[in-house]
């Protein structure tokens, strides 16, 4: 599928056949596989799901094997041995503060999954936006080369015109100075292009000075009338994922902070041999239950129930704001989305306008109907229309990826 940049030219600049493209969709697989900012998000991800299983741990048994050897003796006696060996297990009978740890590490791995969904759409904009400026970049270079071509063609136009006699030196002049101008501005597209493909280059993880691919990008999407459709899309928004899961770590704060009130019980046991001369050896075993049951801690306990309160009051807000940030930024991108695509509808109304005037008066000037200054304007009049739309289409592919940034995908 042509983009809009590739319509830029119409039929007169058709852009040449690639054998081998590179697609958005490719290029994104494999810049989320090797760009070092993704990695570290997925290591931080991992981090936080391995955390969760500790965290869990805690509501099984623990069991443990110890064992102990000692020589000693005393002067003027024969020095003796003595060894201990055995396990104990302790099981966790009420003790609030581990499920308040466990719903807090679970908060922390949404909040991970959220800056790498986060981080891979950020990249994701900025590949596309790469796309766009590289495509655009190269339909210019194309364009340049037909503005160097019609320059040519017009300095040797008036050329003839002035050694017959009717035309002046400043027409030449001038003419020569727009096809030098053309020639230096050749230049600074192909090196523009050039920078781009090394930009491009990085995202993906390759040597920024290999060559850069041939890229194909699928058209924008005709944007709807309404925001109302995308509106439940935005529940699935990276930073109201991670504001929700600082506002579930708050929570799980505020309860561990109010079980550090209540008492704790545990159930333990033990089984241990010992003795002075192996293979001699006494066993004992023990089974049991604690519970502790806090009475002062100078005030800490309730010191630290306030600033958990706190906290969540401050989660609490920060996900009203956030709620209030996505929507507003998603409806300004779908609204400048919506401009980008009618503003690409005028560009090539005015594109289509500024060649048939350019050819009507090309032919006048040949017959001389129309004066030099109507001709000259004309013909900067389409240069410029056609960078213009090449614009334009750009401006639609940024501004399509903006939108799809905003939402959160």
């Amino acid at each position: 599928m042509k983009t809009p940049l590739a319509l830029a030219l119409l039929a007169a600049l058709p852009l040449p056949c690639l054998a081998e493209t590179l697609t958005y969709e490719e290029a994104r697989r494999a810049m989320l596989a090797a760009n070092p900012q993704v990695q570290a998000a997925a290591r931080s991800l991992e981090t936080a799901e391995l955390r969760v299983r500790a965290a869990r741990a805690g509501l099984y048994p623990s069991l443990n094997a110890s064992a102990s050897y000692a020589r000693s003796g005393t002067q003027g006696l024969e020095p003796g041995d003595s060894y201990s060996y055995g396990f104990n297990g302790t099981q966790p009978l009420f003790s609030p503060a581990v499920p308040a740890s466990v719903r807090s590490a679970a908060a922390a791995r949404r909040a991970a999954q959220a800056a790498y969904d986060r981080a891979a759409s950020r990249l994701s904009f900025e590949l596309k936006s790469a796309f766009a400026d590289s495509l655009s970049a190269a339909e210019t270079v194309t364009l340049s080369g037909e503005t160097l071509k019609r320059r040519a063609e017009n300095l040797e136009l008036i050329r003839l015109k002035y050694e017959a006699g009717r035309e002046n030196k400043a027409a030449l002049l001038e003419t020569e100075a727009a096809l030098k101008t053309a020639r230096w501005q050749d230049e600074r597209y192909r090196k523009n292009l050039l920078l781009l493909g090394r930009k491009l280059n990085r995202l993906l993880g390759r040597p920024a000075r290999a060559a850069a691919p041939e890229l194909s990008l699928a058209a924008p999407p005709e944007p709807p009338a309404d925001f109302s459709a995308f509106e439940a899309r935005l529940q699935n928004h990276p930073s109201l994922r991670a504001a929700r899961a600082a506002q579930d770590s708050a929570r799980a704060a505020l309860d561990s902070a109010d079980s550090a009130a209540l008492p704790e019980a545990s159930a333990n046991g033990s089984y241990r041999w010992s003795g002075s001369d192996w293979p001699e050896k006494r066993n004992s075993w023990s089974l049991g239950a604690g519970v502790t049951v806090p009475l002062f801690a100078g005030g800490r306990l309730a010191a630290n129930r306030g600033a958990a309160r706190s906290s969540l009051s401050s989660a609490e807000a920060d996900l009203k704001n956030a709620s209030d940030e996505v929507y507003l930024a998603a409806e300004d991108a779908f609204l400048a989305w919506r401009e980008a695509r009618a503003y690409l509808d005028v560009a090539k109304s005015s594109l289509e306008a500024a060649q048939a005037r350019a050819w009507l008066v090309r032919k006048q000037y040949l017959a001389g109907q129309a004066s030099y200054f109507e001709w000259r304007n004309v013909e900067e009049q389409i240069i410029s229309e056609q960078n213009q739309y090449l614009s334009a289409g750009r401006g639609l592919a940024v501004s399509h990826a903006a939108f799809v940034q905003a939402i959160g995908e």
